[in-house]
């Protein structure tokens, strides 16, 4: 989920959004309380901060149309898993009619705002993200058999493909022309690649963990944006984390964190398939950021096609068995 930055633009509640207020907020009326613009996502969903003029009270609103497939999911995974972890928002209310839910307001620090405000701080910094990884460990260990909603789903080899596939189209062939890279060598390793990823043994993985989908309430880590979750290997999410293209920890940083992760979950020998899972999640985010600049009208994701690259660069040279994905890679960066 992407915080709005700067002044929040206030906005005026339609007719149903304030019926159902009424009817989930203790003494709500619109004349004590307003509500401003709070964060969007890559989707079509739109974020409100709900609060009373008067005194801290706020509840976070989500527009959403509830015919999207992840609506239930979203509202599924919360109840199975808020009971056993305590970092997932509070889920007051929802309207599917409306397409509305009402939940806890986390604030405005997301990861990424953290190390913001904490440039030059490294060790706050380093010591945020080791709390983080402890969170994301505590995730991937729940027992979620009786969850239809994660287990419905998982990563296989041909979702991996699918990754790789939309890196190729909208970053190395719509945005550089580079289609030329994307020879049979390419496509023979990127087949083993996927079923390397798909051999790795499954955990709850939330799927798209990067810093603007952590939040940082008080002194806790939350998470949001988790109904994309799922049935693939822990360390996806891991790499989408230290490999997020929204945060420069730089790589020595990045090193010490992935050893952290790797002693911590009791997977040092596993380090290739780390790196493996690093850069199925760069290219599944090139893909995006290519996509969502060229033809869904946010061209912001531009900027992050750099850094993405450069990361992806970086991982491939922990992966000597993969050189046509590194020409890939590095023939996008020319």
């Amino acid at each position: 989920m992407e915080l709005t930055e700067g002044e929040p633009a206030p906005i005026e509640l339609t007719p149903a959004q304030a019926s159902f207020l009424c009817a989930s907020v203790p003494n709500f009326n619109l004349l004590d309380w307003a509500a401003e613009l709070a964060g969007q996502a890559a989707s079509t969903r739109r974020f409100f901060r709900v609060f009373r003029r008067d005194r801290g009270e706020s509840y976070i609103l989500v527009e959403w149309d509830s015919k999207d497939e992840d609506w239930p999911r979203f509202l599924g995974i919360a109840e199975h898993l808020s009971p056993s972890i305590p970092f997932l928002p509070k889920i007051y209310a929802s309207d599917a009619l409306h397409g509305l839910i009402l939940e806890e307001d986390l604030g405005v620090v997301t990861l990424k705002q953290f190390c913001v405000d904490h440039a030059g701080e490294d060790l706050a910094v380093e010591d945020m993200y080791r709390e983080v990884i402890d969170a994301l460990t505590l995730w991937h260990s729940q027992d979620v058999a009786n969850c239809q909603s994660i287990t419905s789903r998982a990563m296989d080899a041909e979702t991996f493909l699918w990754e790789t596939g939309y890196f190729a189209r909208h970053c190395a062939i719509e945005f550089f022309a580079n289609e030329r890279l994307l020879t049979p060598r390419w496509e023979n390793e990127r087949q083993r690649m996927a079923e390397c990823a798909a051999s790795i043994p499954v955990v709850c993985m939330h799927r798209d963990f990067q810093s603007e989908n952590v939040l940082i309430c008080g002194s806790c880590v939350r998470f949001v944006d988790f109904q994309g979750a799922r049935l693939g290997p822990p360390h996806y999410d891991a790499a989408s984390l230290l490999f997020d293209p929204y945060v420069d920890l730089g790589y020595d940083t990045i090193e010490r964190l992935v050893n952290y992760y790797l002693v911590k979950t009791d997977s040092v020998s596993e380090e290739n398939a780390f790196y493996l899972c690093a850069a199925q999640r760069l290219m599944q985010a090139l893909g995006a950021y290519g996509n969502l600049s060229l033809h869904k009208g946010k061209p912001r994701y531009r900027d992050f096609i750099p850094p993405a690259l450069k990361k992806l660069s970086f991982v491939l040279t922990r992966l000597p068995d993969y050189p046509a994905m590194k020409e890939v890679a590095d023939g996008c960066q020319c």
